[in-house]
């Protein structure tokens, strides 16, 4: 993420001097012609252009290299606690619809446990804001073998987007969290 941040800022600063450089000073006796201002604002158009082109290329370069490919700037997001109801979302192909099926209520505790369903499976999670996973480390989820499981804020409320690998493939549930 630094990295991506570093790229950008670098990239902000390039656009900035291109665009100074590229735009020209008025002459102090006369005023530029409209066809002068236009093509100063071109020349600037084209450096931001050429300056964001050089970033992507260095953010898809240092994807390669192994970092993390972002569309943008991912910001740290503070973990919504409460209960979250989940779906499985399976695609029905003789019916070519999406279905919700339900699959219960996942209540995540500021302590660092959850509870699965009816309270009775107990377990303990990790967050990294900085990459907004959850890891599962007891409990119903860590029992599943590897779970993905990514956090996201939806209109400022809580949603888990959970990829389980089972025997018959894999499931994607989506947990949502009405708590703001």
């Amino acid at each position: 993420m630094r990295l991506t941040t570093t790229l950008l800022t670098g990239a902000l600063l390039a656009l900035a001097g291109a665009a100074t450089a590229q735009t020209p000073s008025p002459a102090p006796t006369a005023a530029p012609s409209p066809q002068e201002r236009a093509q100063a604002e071109a020349a600037a158009v084209r450096a931001r252009a050429a300056a964001a082109l050089q970033a992507r290329t260095e953010a898809d370069a240092a994807a390669k290299a192994g970092g993390m490919r972002m569309a943008g700037p991912m910001a740290a997001a503070q973990l919504v606690y409460g209960d979250y109801s989940c779906t499985h979302n399976a695609w029905d192909a003789s019916g070519k619809r999406l279905n919700f099926i339900p699959k219960g209520v996942i209540q995540l505790n500021a302590n660092g446990t959850y509870r699965y369903l009816d309270g009775n499976t107990t377990g303990r999670y990790t967050y990294d804001p900085a990459t907004r996973q959850v890891t599962w480390l007891t409990g119903y989820f860590a029992e599943r073998g590897a779970v993905k499981t990514t956090f996201s804020t939806v209109d400022k409320a809580g949603q888990l987007d959970i990829e389980l690998t089972t025997g018959t493939g894999t499931q994607n549930w989506s947990c949502g969290c009405g708590r703001k």
